[in-house]
């Protein structure tokens, strides 16, 4: 319990980005480009922290670390609010970041420990839509008009329960130290790592860039905040069958064809909101979100399964963090810069052609892996 609130809150900030984007775009003190970077700011701290984890991951005793870091994420929190310039806000977000990523890399090693990983991760996704659900229908309704600080005392709330349990309860790890530094750059550098880290930092690029505005593009529509709000919520709460499922159909037709069932319909959800449509406003957006969102969670596990089983010590899965947030550091920034005048459809265009080309490169290590089977059996 205590691992899946501390991933749960590893991505919190992912999680609400599009209150986060909105609030910050309602306030009106940032420019649009200013948004995109505060947007990408708690990834790069947590990017800096989840990296250098495949060095000390199992060195370290886990869990005063996992409290620090969950410490020093409520302290950055507290010091957020009601901060209104760009540049004071933007380093405390960092700061905040790298005090998750700490916790967030551990717990992403404790996960891949279990004795079904790819279960164990999608039990994480649905501890993350719980937490999104309950965000999307509350948030709204607290922050107003262009008030930030409830954002921050959610998280923190959540932050303070999940330190609580840490405190009482946390695993060790299941896997020994390396004894020899250089095995981690040969894992680093190989073809199949860098093949795997490379799906993921684009498949989170797509995801981040449009999840960052899909707020904005429902107002765009003309929906209300509460209504978008509700929407996101709704999809949320579904989306947490998408990764419970993944296991389940990926064990009966295969992970290839469960992975190209998910980047097909993510494509056409993004592909249909670019098109001319009249009227039906609300019924579109709630269905192409809610939609996108089940298949978001839907894909998450076959991407960290893929990470996890690239080597056996244990310390490559901390990088599927750094993977995570190398995307979402590029994601809203560059949408930021591809939209004009409010037309999203640029966003909406960078989405689907970073999800086909994440289709690809996850088909290609599942050749792999199938083609390299037989030799090792042959070997054995």
């Amino acid at each position: 319990m205590s691992l899946l609130f501390v991933a749960m809150m590893g991505a919190s900030i992912l999680t609400l980005l599009p209150l986060w984007v909105g609030a910050l775009t309602d306030r009106g003190n940032f420019s649009g480009q200013e948004i995109g970077w505060l947007a990408s700011a708690d990834v790069i701290g947590i990017f800096l922290s989840s990296t250098s984890a495949i060095f000390w991951v199992r060195k370290l005793s886990w869990r005063p670390v996992v409290l620090a870091g969950l410490g020093l994420f409520i302290a950055g929190n507290l010091a957020s609010l009601s901060v209104d310039s760009f540049t004071t806000l933007m380093v405390i977000r960092i700061i905040a970041g790298i005090g998750c990523g700490s916790a967030y890399a551990i717990a992403l090693a404790g996960l891949g420990d279990r004795k079904n990983p790819q279960m164990a991760f999608g039990l994480m996704v649905t501890a993350q839509v719980v937490f999104g659900t309950i965000g999307f229908f509350a948030l709204p309704r607290l922050m107003g008009e262009a008030e930030i600080n409830p954002f921050f005392h959610y998280l923190n709330g959540w932050l303070l329960a999940t330190l609580l349990l840490c405190f009482l309860s946390f695993p060790k790890s299941q896997k020994s130290p390396a004894n020899e530094s250089g095995n981690v750059f040969t894992t680093l550098l190989s073809g199949k790592a860098l093949l795997v880290f490379a799906t993921t930092v684009v498949y989170y690029c797509g995801v981040s860039s449009v999840w960052a505005y899909l707020e904005r593009i429902g107002i765009n529509l003309g929906l209300s905040s509460a209504d978008v709000g509700d929407l996101l919520g709704i999809g949320f709460a579904i989306s947490g069958l998408g990764s419970l499922a993944t296991p389940w159909l990926s064990k009966f037709v295969g992970r290839a064809f469960t992975l190209l069932t998910a980047f097909i319909i993510q494509i056409f959800t993004m592909a249909i909101l670019t098109g001319e449509y009249s009227g039906g406003a609300y019924a579109l957006y709630a269905t192409t979100s809610i939609v996108f969102q089940f298949f978001w969670s839907f894909s998450l596990p076959l991407l960290m399964d893929q990470f996890n089983r690239v080597d056996d010590t244990g310390r490559f899965i901390v990088l599927c963090a750094s993977a995570f947030k190398v995307g979402e550091i590029a994601g809203p920034p560059l949408a930021a810069a591809l939209i004009s005048a409010s037309d999203f459809t640029a966003v909406l265009w960078l989405g689907m052609a970073c999800m086909a080309a994440t289709l690809v490169m996850a088909l290609i290590t599942e050749r792999r892996e199938v083609e390299s089977a037989p030799l090792v059996a042959q070997s054995a």
